[in-house]
């Protein structure tokens, strides 16, 4: 399989479209939660927004410079109202995903971690210590 890497305008524009199907009344194949991918001077990292998601429905992948996250929740039903609902506005997410980001060459893959508090899925990866910036002294 393949994997190509939407651009930031090639993203906005997919998630236009699947926000204008899903307002029609046809259900979206696939949820891109969305997310926010940053670097500081000791880490790059990744974070997802994932409300009402549990850690157990994710899992996260770094392989061939790339880390995929992916997540499978199921429809909650109550156990006392077992008939169909009709939704008025439906916008929470359940089903699947699948995202990947390119990584730089300059991290320590192994030495990653993850958290999710509040919602929020972040995985840091720290910069190998040859790729950190530093002062040069002058002679």
């Amino acid at each position: 399989m393949t994997t190509r890497i939407l651009t930031p305008f090639e993203t906005q524009v997919d998630r236009l479209f699947s926000d204008a199907v899903r307002s029609l009344g046809a259900q979206a194949r696939e949820y891109a939660p969305a997310c926010n991918v940053w670097e500081d001077m000791d880490h790059f990292g990744v974070e997802l927004a994932l409300p009402g998601w549990k850690s157990n429905e994710v899992t996260i992948e770094a392989e061939n410079g790339f880390v995929t996250v992916e997540g499978k929740k199921q429809e909650q039903v109550a156990e006392e109202n077992k008939e169909e609902k009709s939704y008025h506005v439906r916008e929470i997410q359940s089903g699947s995903f699948s995202r990947s980001f390119r990584l730089p060459t300059n991290l320590e893959w192994d030495q990653a971690n993850a958290s999710f508090a509040d919602g929020v899925l972040t995985i840091a990866f720290p910069k190998r210590a040859d790729a950190k910036p530093r002062r040069i002294a002058i002679q």
